[in-house]
C-alpha cells in the first residue's frame, strides 16, 4: 500500500490561500467582537480564537502533508492540542460558575 499523498502543488496552494483567507476573515470578525462585549467575557473569547488558531493552524499542515505518516502524526498533535484546550474551557468554564456562587455555596 503507497503511503505518499498525491495532490499536485497548485490544488494544495489553492487550500492554503483558502485557510489563509478564513483566517483573516475571523480575525476580523473576532476584533470586532472583542470590542462589543464585556472585558469579563475576554477570557472566553481568546479561548475560541486559540481553538480557531490550532484549527487553521492545523489545516495549513495537513494541506502540505506529503504521506500517510506525516498526516497521522498531525492528527495526533491537533488531538492533544484540543484535549489542551478543553481542559482550559472547563477551568474558564469552572471560574465562571464559581463567581456565580454565593460563598456558602462554594464551600458545599
Amino acid at each position: 500500500m503507497e503511503s505518499t499523498i498525491e495532490v499536485p502543488g497548485q490544488v494544495r496552494e489553492l487550500a492554503v490561500t483558502g485557510i489563509d483567507n478564513v483566517e483573516k476573515a475571523l480575525a476580523l470578525f473576532f476584533d470586532n467582537v472583542a470590542k462589543s462585549i464585556a472585558p469579563s467575557s475576554a477570557e472566553s473569547v481568546a479561548l475560541i480564537r486559540r481553538v480557531i488558531a490550532v484549527k487553521m493552524d492545523y489545516a495549513r499542515k495537513i494541506a502540505r502533508a506529503t504521506d500517510l505518516t506525516e498526516a497521522t502524526a498531525l492528527q495526533f498533535a491537533y488531538c492533544r492540542s484540543q484535549v489542551e484546550i478543553t481542559a482550559d474551557l472547563i477551568r474558564i468554564v469552572s471560574d465562571h460558575s464559581n463567581t456565580l456562587l454565593t460563598p456558602r455555596e462554594r464551600t458545599r
